[in-house]
């Protein structure tokens, strides 16, 4: 990587984060970025159109492409903020060179798939051809929740549920020493799940989506509605946007232990496919949309629902039904009937509606009743 070159410095005073600006040769892009660049970035496959065969197209005839912007882990970032104050160039091109398992790419995924095909078929680049970088470096995650979900909104088309998936790339190193123990697995490795606290990467990001959304329809939720909260959470200032993900945190924090009870629960018991229900997508965007519902106007409610909770699943003994799984699953399988619903549909339907009930009732009436309540609701709808 001995080509990577610092050609300037810059500062965005709004959210006072430090971005530096780079060159380096094309066939060394991957020893800054690492071969496993893609690993978490579920949302943007590799495209194919015409204008992406055109770019692979110019680049093998020594075309300058648009910059690449890359962004430092917020935790690692902290150690740069010394000497990027003092543009020690040669301190910042040797600490930038030992962390490329803590570089992610926030704007150039398709161009680096481009350039990896190229190099993966043993395409010759120009010799001094090279790319230019945009490096975001900011260690205040309250700065860095505002600089995604706002700001870069504003530069380019980009979905909501992207901006949050950049977030969620870029911290999540931080969220897992935040919250003790958390894992966070990629798609591909859900099957390894082998205890609590351990959930797939996209499962997190549509939970954040779906607290702020108020919403666990993170696919075919209504465009209007989606479209006025996305609204507010544009319009809302730095400290709304860091309470928010602040709140998120917290939440998310307490779900790991309630997972993590429930899993040596059902373990190696009659109950064993019941262990990760916390872990499943529906329960767990319901769960989030409920909470985001309620978290502004009700959260002592909703605190003291979850605390029921924590103290029903922590004194629990292994193969005990605490929360009547069993039951759920007969209430599910009569509610999300194929012949009069979407399943996954009625199952969310289910689930939203009874944790907002169970939140608002401060845990006093019980999940299980919550579900019953529920079912007969919507088989009457």
């Amino acid at each position: 990587m001995n080509s990577f070159k610092i050609i300037g410095f810059t500062k965005d005073f709004r959210t006072n984060t430090n971005v530096i600006y780079a060159q380096i040769l094309v066939q060394e892009y991957f020893e800054l970025i690492g071969e496993n660049y893609n690993k978490f970035q579920l949302q943007r496959k590799r495209e194919v159109h015409r204008g992406y065969k055109r770019l692979k197209e110019d680049l093998q005839k020594g075309a300058l492409i648009p910059g690449i912007t890359l962004a430092i882990e917020p935790n690692v970032a902290s150690d740069f903020i010394d000497i990027i104050e003092k543009q020690d160039i040669s301190k910042i091109t040797e600490k930038i060179k030992h962390v490329k398992d803590n570089i992610y790419i926030l704007d150039g995924l398709q161009r680096t798939h481009k350039i990896k095909e190229l190099l993966d078929n043993d395409v010759k680049f120009k010799n001094d051809q090279k790319l230019l970088l945009e490096i975001w470096i900011e260690p205040d995650i309250s700065h860095l929740v505002y600089r995604l979900i706002v700001l870069n909104s504003g530069q380019k088309p980009m979905s909501m549920r992207h901006q949050i998936e950049l977030l969620f790339t870029t911290m999540r190193v931080t969220l897992t020493k935040e919250i003790d123990n958390l894992e966070i697995l990629v798609e591909n490795e859900e099957s390894k799940r082998t205890s609590g606290r351990q959930f797939p990467f996209e499962r997190l990001v549509t939970a954040y989506y779906s607290f702020l959304m108020r919403s666990p329809e993170v696919d075919k939720s209504s465009i209007v509605s989606e479209r006025l909260i996305e609204e507010k959470i544009m319009d809302g200032n730095e400290e709304y946007l860091t309470e928010s993900f602040s709140a998120f945190k917290k939440y998310l924090n307490d779900y790991c232990l309630l997972d993590e009870h429930l899993f040596r629960i059902c373990d190696k018991t009659n109950l064993k496919s019941f262990r990760n229900w916390f872990a499943d997508a529906n329960v767990i965007n319901s769960f989030f949309a409920a909470i985001g519902k309620l978290h502004e106007s009700r959260a002592e409610r909703v605190q003291s629902a979850i605390g029921v909770l924590k103290t029903q699943l922590t004194d629990g003994n292994s193969g005990e039904d605490v929360l009547r799984l069993e039951d759920y699953k007969k209430i599910r399988q009569e509610v999300a009937d194929p012949k009069v619903y979407n399943v996954g549909y009625a199952t969310r339907l289910l689930l939203v509606n009874s944790f907002s009930e169970y939140f608002r009732d401060e845990g006093l009436t019980s999940l299980y009743n919550c579900w019953v309540d529920m079912s007969i609701s919507l088989k009457k709808s």
